[in-house]
């Protein structure tokens, strides 16, 4: 593949092509992908609801077989939701956050599409070109259209999608295993503390607001970024980085208004997907974050854990505003969500046992962080035609 053509992708596909359906009926079924349906790393889809046309053919983003959908908005692009898509019914609909991207089947195979476009360095390039005010960034159509991918012909572009088909499977089995690590220690959770709601142990009775202080982030002027670590600057912590460390970002240490350690429980405030949990970095946070604090009589693991309880979960996110397309919590519903205040014995004794599996969890992310470098090394040399 040395010395492959270099062709700008808006000569090869068709990005956010007119829809054209042509005859139909309002309850002919449809497939619906939300944005929460994409999961990162997958590069096909085939997670659709079926919906009538009626309900989704107005407010939505529509697309054909074979697409590439790309996230267009901060922070799912750099998280990488960029999939070509398998349709069951006649066309599909999905976020208007979505890039629709139509490869010319003659010239261009979707799944080695959607590999490129996975790269890291166009990730980067794509975070930089991105339009508009904090939280409601968006990658441009015209940097799909310039940007530049190598073409060798579709057999060869075939057989180097299909290693690395081969090669996100296997990262995917391993990031399985630390999912079940995830549901084992939530078992043990309502083993030790019982259902938040139906309380069958009987601890005292309070909400949300009576257990955690709920701190909201801070934004500098973009202005004041800098990609680069000195004793004056402090990291900017974004939902972002909590998935990659592409992107870290600093400020000057006399912007700084929020601070958090790694021990921290910190909350995505904003999606898709809202409120999602974190844990395990540091620095100042920026708005679309904030950080729980427990209250006295309450620990870090006990709060980090229950704030992913199912229900608390599904709760939060039915409830959450809607804004430009963007979901965020409801911050007083949560804070009057229904708690309970085990005894600081029990939760030191949880901690104990999270502990534990936290120490088999290191392992397995430092054997998947050796699996995510050789298939970012395969990947670099499968675009330079050294593969």
């Amino acid at each position: 593949m040395s010395m492959v053509t270099q062709v700008a992708l808006g000569e090869i596909a068709d990005i956010n092509p007119a829809f054209k359906l042509g005859a139909s009926s309002p309850d002919e079924l449809v497939d619906f992908l939300p944005m929460a349906a994409v999961r990162e790393g997958e590069t096909v889809s085939q997670s659709f609801e079926a919906k009538p046309l009626a309900d989704v053919q107005t407010g939505y983003t529509s697309f054909s077989d074979g697409d590439v959908l790309l996230a267009k908005i901060t922070p799912c692009f750099e998280n990488g939701k960029i999939t070509q898509v398998r349709l069951k019914y006649r066309c599909g609909f999905g976020s208007t956050e979505f890039h629709v991207i139509r490869p010319h089947v003659d010239n261009l195979d979707g799944r080695y599409l959607v590999h490129f476009l996975r790269r890291d360095q166009v990730r980067i390039d794509g975070e930089r070109k991105m339009t508009g005010s904090a939280g409601q960034r968006r990658v441009p159509r015209h940097f799909l259209e310039s940007l530049q991918i190598p073409l060798p012909n579709l057999q060869e572009q075939r057989r180097i999608a299909a290693i690395l088909d081969q090669a996100d499977a296997l990262r995917a089995k391993r990031q399985g295993v630390l999912v079940q690590l995830d549901s084992l220690t939530q078992s043990i959770f309502i083993e030790m503390f019982g259902d938040p709601l139906t309380n069958p142990y009987g601890f005292p009775t309070l909400t949300l607001e009576g257990i955690i202080k709920f701190e909201g982030g801070s934004q500098p002027p973009a202005s004041t970024f800098s990609s680069w670590e000195t004793p004056e600057t402090i990291r900017l912590v974004q939902i972002r980085d909590f998935k990659t460390d592409r992107f870290k970002t600093y400020i000057p240490r006399s912007l700084c208004k929020r601070f958090f350690e790694e021990d921290d429980v910190m909350i995505g405030r904003y999606g898709p997907p809202v409120f999602q949990i974190f844990r395990g970095l540091s620095g100042s946070y920026n708005v679309a974050l904030m950080k729980a604090v427990p209250r006295e009589g309450v620990t870090k693991d006990f709060i980090y854990h229950l704030l992913q309880e199912k229900r608390l979960h599904s709760f939060v996110v039915a409830n959450s505003e809607r804004t430009a397309g963007q979901s965020g919590v409801n911050l007083p519903l949560l804070e009057n969500y229904p708690a309970y205040l085990p005894p600081m014995a029990l939760q030191i004794e949880f901690s104990r046992r999270v502990s534990q599996i936290e120490q088999l969890r290191e392992k397995m992310e430092g054997s998947q962080a050796h699996l995510e470098s050789l298939f970012s090394s395969l990947q670099h040399r499968a675009f330079e035609g050294e593969l």
